[in-house]
C-alpha cells in the first residue's frame, strides 16, 4: 500500500528510501519532494530511539514472556485501523497528489511505527529463526543456504532440521507474496479497506497472545 499510495516509499525498507532520497537530492531542488524519502529515514531513526527509551524504563514491568508481544500486537491493531481510516479519508478528499506533500506525513509516520513494531515482534517472539518480513531479500538467502546445507550434510538429524528451517523461510516468502497479491487486487476495488483482511488476522492473533500472557501471569 505504501508503494502504491505513498510515492514508492516502501515503509520499512530503509535501503530503498535512501536510494530514492539520494537521487532526489542530487537534483538540487531542495523542495519537499526532494527530502521526502530522507525524512522517512529520519522518522525511522527517531522511532528506534524512542523504543530504546521505553524498553529501558519499562522492561522490569514485564509479567510474562508474552507481555511485550501482546502489547505490541495491540498497538499494531490500533495503528492499522488508523492507517486504513486515514488513508481512505485521503483518497475520498483527493489528498494524494502526483508528488509527495506534507499532507501524507501523518499516514507515513503511522505506517513507519507499525512496521517498526512488526519487525520488533517478529524478531523477539513467535519464532526461533532470524526472520523479518520487511527484509525478504535476506530470507531468500537464508532459505537457499539452509537448503544447500541440508543436501551437503550427512547427519540425518541435522539434515532434517536444516530442511525444516529452509521450509520455514519458503513459507515466509510464500505468505509475503500471497498477502501482497491479494492486497493489490482488493486495492483496485476498495482502496485502503483492502487492509481489513490482514487486520482481522492480526486481531485474532492478538487475542490468542493475550490469552497466553494471562494464563502464564495468573
Amino acid at each position: 500500500m505504501s508503494f502504491i499510495y505513498l510515492y514508492k516509499a516502501l515503509i520499512g525498507f530503509m535501503t530503498s528510501n535512501m536510494v530514492f532520497g539520494i537521487t532526489s537530492l542530487v537534483k538540487f531542488n531542495f523542495d519537499f519532494e526532494s527530502v521526502y524519502h530522507i525524512l522517512i529515514i529520519v522518522i525511522w531513526v527517531l522511532i528506534s530511539a524512542i523504543h530504546q527509551v521505553i524498553e529501558y524504563k519499562y522492561i522490569s514491568k514485564i509479567k510474562s514472556q508474552w507481555h511485550v508481544y501482546a502489547i505490541s500486537l495491540t498497538l499494531n491493531c490500533f495503528l492499522m485501523i488508523t492507517f486504513i481510516l486515514l488513508g481512505n479519508y485521503m483518497i475520498v478528499n483527493n489528498l494524494f497528489l502526483s508528488h509527495p506533500t506534507i499532507n501524507v506525513m501523518p499516514l507515513v509516520t503511522i505506517g513507519l511505527v507499525f512496521m517498526y513494531i512488526q519487525n520488533f515482534i517478529i524478531k523477539n517472539g513467535g519464532t526461533k529463526f532470524p526472520t523479518s518480513t520487511s527484509v525478504v531479500t535476506s530470507v531468500y538467502i537464508l532459505m537457499i543456504t539452509k537448503l544447500c546445507q541440508s543436501l551437503l550434510i550427512n547427519k540425518s538429524k541435522e539434515k532434517t532440521n536444516l530442511k525444516f528451517e529452509s521450509l520455514h523461510y519458503f513459507l515466509v516468502i510464500l505468505h509475503f507474496f500471497i498477502g501482497a497479491f491479494i492486497t493489490a487486487i482488493l486495492n483496485k476495488y476498495i482502496g485502503f479497506y483492502a487492509l481489513v483482511v490482514p487486520l482481522v488476522i492480526l486481531i485474532a492473533f492478538c487475542v490468542k497472545i493475550w490469552s497466553l500472557h494471562i494464563s502464564q501471569s495468573s
